[in-house]
């Protein structure tokens, strides 16, 4: 059997294909080119999908244009998998389990599928969200606002920006323009806003070992995290595919169950 998986966030789609325990990562797509009728006509011409599980953090019409596609495509309704309360030996600390986001219980399901130690699990996306985990507990959490936030509003709201290129500051940077005092305006807000999310991290987790009195071990996740781990105080483990694990290993428990 062919299971594809779908971790939809807020600006791009990454996924996974599970054909008889053979685990395969395919390429992420930007959000807008995957909700192109095209992209998924090529995408499933050559795939015999038997079954879809989406973990989604995009708009409710946004998920319902992607669930018609599937429905169209394949032939079959994809599984929506979202916070619970409990499952898979991992309780919500939210007294609401359903505001939690889905994408932050996916990346804690998949870090304690890796590690049974204290865990600070860091997604580092459109927005950041940082969560603890102990003892099969989840402890709680932050969300502030990712990177590509924090410059995209600099540009947009600081008038002395405007001759900037906005995109220069919202893509892909090299490590020059993020190293130490910036000589110039682009590299100040590179440079700036990279140093103030490491600091934030750094300084909660710090807190936390001390609060806790225990050392958490940190995971790294999300488009951003490649670019945050040089700077940390401590030693992160980066998994990419940290949500799409979590989603494979809910699906893996429940059938177990089931069988």
């Amino acid at each position: 059997m062919n299971k594809l998986f779908l971790d939809i966030g807020n600006s791009r789609v990454k996924r996974a294909l599970v054909s008889r325990g053979d685990y395969e990562v395919l390429p992420s797509i930007d959000l807008n080119e995957f909700l192109k009728k095209d992209c998924f006509d090529c995408f499933f011409k050559n795939q015999k999908i038997d079954s879809v599980y989406i973990a989604s953090v995009t708009s409710d019409d946004n998920l319902e244009q992607i669930k018609s596609i599937i429905q169209e495509q394949c032939q079959l309704f994809p599984i929506i998998l979202t916070s619970q309360k409990s499952c898979c030996g991992l309780i919500s600390g939210y007294t609401d389990s359903h505001q939690l986001g889905d994408d932050r219980w996916m990346a804690m399901q998949g870090a304690i599928g890796f590690y049974k130690e204290p865990l600070i699990v860091v997604s580092a996306g459109t927005a950041m969200t940082i969560d603890a985990v102990m003892d099969g507990k989840h402890l709680g959490g932050f969300i502030v606002p990712g990177l590509r936030s924090l410059r995209s509003s600099l540009a947009m709201d600081a008038a002395a920006l405007s001759l900037i290129d906005e995109d220069s500051l919202l893509g892909d940077s090299s490590s020059s323009k993020e190293g130490c005092l910036a000589t110039s305006t682009e590299e100040a807000i590179l440079g700036g806003t990279l140093y103030m999310t490491v600091a934030y991290i750094n300084t909660l987790i710090t807190d936390l070992n001390a609060h806790m009195n225990t050392a958490f071990k940190v995971i790294l996740t999300g488009g951003n995290a490649k670019k945050l781990r040089p700077l940390m105080n401590v030693e992160c483990e980066l998994i990419p595919d940290l949500v799409l694990q979590g989603m494979i290993n809910i699906e893996e428990s429940v059938k177990k169950i089931d069988s």
